[in-house]
């Protein structure tokens, strides 16, 4: 399986940041699936797809979208590329044939995260945001929040949601409904408890 994918990916993404970025995620994914009692090889699959739809057009983002039937919000319909995560893990399943719902959940949730969210894709929303690519802006933030891995797990994936509402936030964007719902989900610490096994 996690060859068909790569060769996927590379096709998709060529020699790009894009890829590297990719590489990186996939990569950390793995390292955090190691105390999160995630399968490292399935969410080297996710963390390989997360980002195969990004370089689509605003026309062929929309036009994949209606092929899988994903609903579009206002906010899609501003912002496109809030959409690559859903259209990346149906192509998982129509262009690979891999049927995988934890993959695909961690896919699709990627950027926004989600309230209740499975392990798979809580690690894989945290890898995204924790690697580090070649070439790329490192914060000492970032390096502060990857150092308290993995003792403070629960503290790190919160500083993923802030990492992101900040640069948002920054560039004057809109935060994602779905971002905001998971963000007051997991700021009780019950909710956390449980998504980390930590009761």
């Amino acid at each position: 399986m996690t060859e068909k994918v790569i060769e996927f990916v590379k096709d998709r993404l060529g020699n790009t940041y894009r890829f590297r970025h990719t590489m990186a995620v996939a990569e950390e994914a793995k390292h955090i699936a190691s105390f999160m009692n995630v399968d490292e090889e399935r969410i080297y699959v996710a963390a390989l797809m997360h980002d195969t739809a990004r370089g689509l057009t605003p026309e062929d983002m929309y036009s994949e979208a209606r092929k899988y039937k994903i609903q579009i919000s206002p906010l899609d319909e501003k912002r496109p590329i809030l959409l690559h995560g859903l259209v990346a893990a149906n192509w998982l399943i129509d262009r690979l044939n891999v049927v995988d719902w934890e993959i695909y959940e961690a896919i699709c949730l990627h950027t926004t995260g989600a309230p209740n969210m499975g392990k798979m894709a809580a690690a894989l929303f945290m890898a995204d945001k924790l690697a580090i690519t070649e070439g790329s802006h490192v914060d000492k933030d970032l390096l502060n929040a990857r150092k308290i891995l993995p003792d403070d797990i629960d503290k790190v994936f919160l500083w993923c949601f802030t990492y992101s509402f900040k640069y948002l936030m920054d560039n004057n964007q809109e935060l994602h409904p779905v971002s905001i719902d998971a963000w007051n989900y997991y700021c009780k610490k019950e909710n956390l408890e449980v998504l980390f096994g930590k009761k």
